[in-house]
């Protein structure tokens, strides 16, 4: 399920692999400092107020929220892995 505007909907699009440079930054905003994982990759992502729900051998998921080109804040998984 995908959370936008306070409301659920059905996850409407296939996953999308990309690959990159993971960090973590710190932005600041109007209520303070907001952490995030930035991907540099072809298409630059951030997973804000990212949180690790699951951690095995070479992969991570992680569970934030990012933000759409429409504006709209949505609940986001990223499953990560690492070594490939």
């Amino acid at each position: 399920m995908l959370y936008c505007k306070g409301g659920r909907r059905p996850f409407a699009s296939k996953m999308h692999e990309c690959s990159g440079d993971l960090t973590v930054v710190r932005l600041e905003g109007r209520f303070g400092t907001v952490p995030a994982l930035h991907l540099a990759s072809y298409e630059p992502q951030r997973l804000f107020e990212p949180r690790i729900v699951d951690m095995v051998s070479g992969a991570l998921e992680v569970h934030g929220m990012e933000k759409t080109p429409e504006g709209d804040w949505v609940a986001q998984a990223w499953r990560l892995r690492f070594g490939d």
